[in-house]
């Protein structure tokens, strides 16, 4: 019985009221996610691209990993950028962000983070073990300003160290990481709305719901398409928009446990992240994705009828 509660299902929500209280402690935090909730609940009940009960399943599952998967990321995105960065730190020390004038250097640091995430994003679909932890985000099934919660700690950390490490070799300061972080964070929760606006001038120059709902589309058509910024996919050729009509349809075959914030955390470490298919991509790269895996359980599906 999907309803019955469940020991996971608690323990998701009490660890979801823990994080709550933290935010009322600290009021700035509290604050903000007051104003999203403002913000997001009223756009998504009267431009709904799919209509949807606001507290839906998993919801609270998705709202815990919203409220604390921030300091595990913090802690996992700086491990990685120090370890990455111990080779290369004689580049640093050459501070050439520091030579360019500031009119350079802003264009330059936003080009750099916009590059870095599309490959950190893609590297996530085409190398199986990051699949493993990418796939938690991409079992959503039902989209909205919460769902963008939904990330594996160790998933969200390799895609931000990815985008950031340039900027720190660069020598950029810390204001640059901040702002960076501030921003494709907001940008995550716009993407992920569940409203049927479209943005005709905004649509081909930043990611809108319309543009990031493709990305999590089980249309065979979307499949690894817009793993960032529309003109950077644009460029490598993954882009995917069309004009006729709206992905509606969400998910992945991958055995992700759809409610319960440490079952998703440990979904990686299973037996059951390590038995998907592997499958030959396109780029000659054996890989576990959503995609193929899409297409393998409806082939599977057509073989049992």
């Amino acid at each position: 019985d999907p309803e019955r509660p469940t020991g996971a299902g608690l323990f998701t929500g009490l660890t979801c009221v823990a994080a709550l209280v933290v935010l009322l402690v600290v009021r700035d935090l509290a604050i903000g996610l007051v104003l999203l909730f403002l913000v997001f609940v009223p756009l998504e009940k009267l431009f709904a691209l799919n209509p949807q009960k606001v507290f839906r399943r998993a919801f609270f599952t998705d709202l815990t990993h919203f409220l604390v998967n921030n300091l595990l990321v913090t802690v996992a995105t700086v491990a990685l950028l120090i370890v990455a960065a111990i080779p290369f730190f004689w580049f640093r020390s050459l501070d050439l962000a520091g030579y360019l004038p500031r009119a350079v250097a802003v264009p330059l640091a936003v080009v750099t983070v916009f590059v870095g995430s599309y490959w950190g994003h893609r590297l996530t679909h085409e190398v199986p073990f990051l699949w493993r932890f990418h796939a938690v985000h991409h079992s959503v099934e039902q989209m909205d300003w919460v769902a963008s919660g939904r990330l594996h700690p160790l998933d969200a950390a390799f895609t931000q160290a990815f985008a950031l490490l340039p900027l720190f070799l660069l020598g950029y300061e810390g204001e640059a990481f901040a702002g960076a972080t501030v921003f494709l964070a907001l940008l995550a929760i716009f993407q992920h709305a569940n409203v049927r606006l479209r943005f005709p001038v905004l649509r081909w120059v930043i990611n809108t719901p319309e543009w990031h709902h493709w990305h999590h589309a089980l249309d065979p058509e979307a499949r690894d398409k817009n793993f960032g910024l529309p003109i950077v996919d644009k460029v490598f050729g993954t882009a995917y928009l069309p004009k006729d009509k709206r992905a509606t349809r969400f998910g992945i075959p991958d055995a992700v446990p759809p409610v319960g914030y440490v079952d998703q955390l440990a979904y990686p470490f299973s037996k059951a992240a390590r038995s998907q298919p592997l499958v030959d991509h396109p780029t000659g790269v054996a890989r576990r994705t959503r995609g193929y895996g899409t297409r393998h359980r409806e082939e599977v599906h057509d073989a049992d009828l």
